[in-house]
């Protein structure tokens, strides 16, 4: 190969990843990528340069993935034909603005990723999917949130588990309501001078949680870890307090956390969430054996039914060889009369 011909090659696979980068290649030579993970469906549409939620894609979709791309806008029909997605990665767009009932048809998501984009809040719709366990927001601009809470329906539906709110410009750690469930929450980056200790109140399953480059004040500092220290939760990730102050500069928060009502509420909720799946465990065991025993018992059935059929069969044919004394009488003299007949017509060929 030839210096000209290599150098033809390099520039056409420059031109090219250029056109790929700015657009200049259709969507029809850039496909979807179409492939299963854990037995899941997934959909990666990665880096393609789309503005929108593409309509044609496969409807069973289960995962997913429109990161890296220039979508600014979800609308209403944008997930209408994608009812089954559980796993929805939209980091790295450009989206500003969601419609009201974007997310209204995910009834089975689980997890979604709406980090590093242009929000300015949170869509409410979201904190109400009946399946929702992870949620990613970091690196948003989320200067609306506050004042958005206020016209939310607590307690929220989602189950929230996991709940990243990195980097968001928060002065305080979102008002969410109780949530049981939840045993992390990423807060890190924010400033947080504002921090309600009473927020800790409402998170009485946390494991952990991660305030790492906050900006908390000493007093907040010294509550934030006697609090966390207290529930036994990791502080590897919480500021250390430079200073330690008295009770008169900064009271103990026990009032305002484990002793507060709100905390109490959230552990009657643990309480309930552990009886609630105790019970489906017992009623699906129960369930389950009970089906096994029907099907156990139609089995015996039909063996019985079967068996029945075939003792009258077998007991039909044996009556019909078995002769009874009339019939054998009436027999003997249906047969003495044929006889009879028969050496009438004899003797009368005989004459």
């Amino acid at each position: 190969m030839d210096l000209s011909s290599m150098i033809l090659q390099i520039s056409f696979i420059v031109m090219y990843s250029e056109m790929m980068a700015y657009g200049f290649i259709g969507q029809e030579e850039r496909k979807c990528k179409y492939l299963r993970v854990d037995k899941l469906l997934k959909i990666r549409c990665y880096d393609m340069n789309l503005k929108e939620v593409p309509p044609y894609l496969k409807t069973s979709v289960e995962v997913l993935d429109l990161s890296f791309n220039r979508i600014k806008k979800l609308k209403r029909s944008s997930f209408q034909p994608y009812k089954n997605i559980k796993f929805l990665l939209l980091y790295e767009n450009m989206i500003q603005s969601v419609e009201p009932g974007s997310f209204s048809y995910l009834t089975s998501l689980q997890e979604i990723d709406l980090s590093n984009n242009a929000l300015m809040t949170i869509p409410l719709e979201i904190f109400q999917l009946p399946a929702l366990r992870n949620l990613y927001v970091d690196s948003n601009d989320l200067m609306y949130l506050p004042s958005d809470l206020e016209a939310l329906e607590r307690p929220i539906q989602a189950p929230l588990e996991y709940l990243n709110i990195a980097d968001c410009g928060l002065q305080d750690l979102p008002d969410l309501g109780i949530l049981p469930r939840l045993w992390h929450i990423n807060a890190s980056l924010n400033p947080l001078m504002d921090l309600s200790i009473e927020r800790f109140a409402l998170m009485c399953n946390l494991k952990s949680v991660d305030l790492t480059r906050s900006e908390l004040t000493p007093c907040q500092c010294q509550q934030v870890n006697n609090h966390l220290r207290v529930v036994e939760v990791k502080t590897k990730f919480v500021p250390v307090c430079l200073e330690t102050l008295d009770g008169s500069k900064c009271p103990l928060p026990y009032n305002y956390t484990i002793n507060s009502m709100d905390f109490l509420a959230c552990k009657n909720s643990v309480k309930l969430a552990k009886k609630r799946s105790m019970w489906l465990f017992v009623t699906g065991c129960a369930g389950g054996i009970l089906s096994v025993l029907l099907i156990m018992w139609l089995c015996i059935h039909r063996r019985r039914k079967k068996s029945v059929k075939k003792l009258r069969a077998s007991a039909l044919q044996r009556r019909s060889l078995v002769i009874s004394p009339k019939n054998a009488i009436n027999k003997r003299d249906h047969q003495l009369n044929y006889n009879n007949h028969n050496n009438d017509l004899l003797s009368c060929d005989t004459a």
